[in-house]
């Protein structure tokens, strides 16, 4: 049993559980600060040029039903603006990743198209099957009999 705990502990411990728990507490504040952006600055300054006080309560009514357009739009900007946000790091996390190996990966060689693989292979074969000497040209021609 204290070899299962041992175990947990260590898992958790380890650097990729621990970088992920903090990434994820780091993502819900920060959603929460991209939300409070959206609802509070963008959508008031959309709202004024729709001529209502509040975006976000910009709603259709098809009898019963709601359909919450402003609810929506301002989802849709909070997504796209986590979404470039994410995009931003990941690209400034590869630039400081290229910087720190000295590599640029437009300076890598392009992997093979299939054409030139396939080019490849069928030279592999000629060769293979180009007769070196006599000895296997008679035994190809006792075998074509």
């Amino acid at each position: 049993m204290k070899s299962f705990f041992k175990e947990f502990r260590d898992f958790v411990a380890d650097g990729n559980i621990m970088d992920m728990a903090i990434a994820f507490i780091m993502g819900g504040a920060f959603q929460t600060l991209l939300t409070a952006l959206v609802d509070d600055i963008f959508m008031p300054i959309i709202g004024i040029f729709t001529g209502s006080i509040s975006f976000t309560e910009f709603v259709f009514h098809i009898g019963p039903a709601q359909i919450k357009m402003g609810s929506f739009i301002s989802s849709t900007i909070t997504f796209l603006l986590t979404a470039f946000v994410i995009f931003l790091m990941i690209k400034s996390m590869n630039k400081a990743r290229q910087l720190a190996t000295g590599k640029n990966p437009e300076d890598e060689e392009a992997d093979p198209t299939e054409l030139e693989v396939l080019q490849s292979i069928l030279e592999q074969l000629e060769q293979q099957n180009t007769p070196t000497s006599n000895k296997q040209i008679t035994s190809q021609q006792n075998l074509e009999k």
